[in-house]
């Protein structure tokens, strides 16, 4: 039974199925109807003609009692007998002597030659006597005019049909607008609300009580969730601030020890390492601190933001990095406007990362291009490198937080999970193209519409 549903409604929105269900239950009344009405309308077209010839039979035993059976038949003539045809031919009354002395009435289907011609009729027998004398009168009506009338009913049975179903469906669709009105405001409040602190708690009017409980669920939830997100948010605060401190004391000692003491170049280089560590944590606290916030949804973005200048300065910035290495960046544009509105801190760090990211794995004396392009609706930027690429494995894990790919394992792996959220955030799409021993493209797809 499910299968069937599932075959017969698609998925989309509860009052489409609405309508589909009601369609479909229409089309089968139609179905039936076709089946159901030519012999409903035969029933009623035979009894109706039945009906009138019992009422013209009544009507004839009304006439001969009144004027006598002289008027229609002569008594003494037993060859005599009274008929009467009307011009079309459909309808006719007969009256003649019988032998048979059994009085009946019976209506059954007889055929009658006339001019040559044979034509059928639903013809009512009956036998009376007058005078010790038997006769037999029969009322015919011809099956032509009894199909004609069924034609006619059959008409007007379908043409009563279609109306009632379209006026039927004219009310489903507006009761089910109307019936469905709050719960699609219920489904816009939702799309519309990317946060808690977003949401609408007022109740939207509904008589369906069912509606009412699924928005005091769905604003419960709310709470709830924004709840956690405000301890989730207290917590990292609390933990970084945690953090931050004991890093920064130990940081601080580690300078005046150095200042203090005399070391050797080993003492020297084990201290570097112990300040290389503590900037890295140092880095990674900061980057939690900032998913926790762009999380949160506490970034304003209603800045205007030029790309290309966007772009450069971040270019500019890293250059002196990459000049270690021998690398070189080049970054492409049209003479064209690529602004967009956004926030431009957590740009510059969207664009940092990807730009860190390319020049730790370009290999020395490679190449990293920047492009940027317009198509359509969209702006298309692009950061390319040639270093060793990524396993098609690692794709789908690759803006997971705290996983790390490649030979370079000095990172927590946090850059892309942020790059990650900065672009979900603005709603830019991001893409990867990479090949092993080619390099990996990142391509973001940016709404020129913001």
């Amino acid at each position: 039974m499910n299968l069937l549903w599932e075959m017969l409604l698609p998925k989309t929105k509860l009052k489409n199925q609405f309508a589909l269900i009601s369609a479909l239950s229409k089309v089968l009344l139609i179905v039936l109807s076709i089946f159901v009405i030519p012999w409903l309308v035969r029933i009623v077209s035979i009894r109706e003609t039945d009906d009138q010839l019992i009422e013209k039979l009544d009507q004839i035993y009304n006439l001969i009692e009144i004027k006598g059976i002289e008027n229609f038949i002569d008594e003494e003539d037993n060859n005599q007998g009274f008929g009467s045809y009307n011009i079309l031919k459909e309808e006719y009354i007969s009256i003649e002597k019988t032998a048979d002395s059994l009085l009946v009435e019976f209506i059954d289907y007889q055929q009658r030659e006339i001019d040559g011609e044979i034509y059928e009729y639903r013809v009512i027998s009956a036998t009376f006597s007058i005078n010790d004398q038997v006769y037999l009168l029969e009322i015919g009506k011809s099956i032509d005019t009894i199909v004609s009338l069924e034609n006619k009913l059959q008409r007007f049975a379908f043409y009563f049909l279609l109306i009632l179903l379209g006026i039927s469906t004219f009310i489903d669709l507006s009761i089910v607008q109307i019936l469905l009105k709050p719960f699609g405001k219920i489904i816009e409040r939702l799309k519309n609300s990317n946060h808690p602190k977003q949401f609408d708690y007022n109740i939207i009017p509904s008589q369906t009580s069912d509606f009412i409980y699924l928005q005091n669920s769905i604003s419960d939830l709310m709470h709830q969730i924004e709840s956690a997100f405000e301890t989730e948010r207290e917590f990292i605060g609390n933990a970084s601030h945690e953090l931050l401190t004991p890093i920064s004391i130990i940081r601080t000692k580690l300078d005046n020890f150095a200042a203090i003491h005399q070391l050797n170049e080993a003492q020297t280089q084990k201290l570097f390492e112990v300040k290389t560590t503590l900037s890295r944590l140092t880095k990674m606290v900061r980057s939690l601190l900032l998913l926790s916030r762009i999380e949160n949804r506490e970034y304003l973005k209603n800045e205007s933001i030029d790309l290309i200048k966007l772009i450069t300065a971040v270019k500019i910035e890293f250059e002196d990095r990459a000049d270690l290495k021998q690398q070189s960046i080049q970054f492409i544009h049209p003479n064209e406007n690529f602004t967009i509105t956004g926030n431009t801190e957590l740009l510059q760090i969207l664009f940092g990362n990807l730009l860190s990211n390319a020049i730790k794995y370009t290999p020395e004396k490679g190449a990293i291009s920047i492009s940027i392009e317009k198509n359509l609706s969209q702006f298309l930027i692009q950061i390319q490198d040639n270093g060793p690429g990524i396993d098609p494995t690692d794709l789908p894990r690759i803006f997971d937080r705290f996983k790390r790919f490649g030979v370079h394992k000095e990172s927590f792996g946090i850059g892309l999970a942020l790059v990650k959220q900065i672009a979900d955030y603005h709603d830019f799409k991001i893409k990867i193209n990479s090949k092993p021993q080619e390099g990996t493209a990142f391509l973001l797809l940016v709404s020129n519409q913001q």
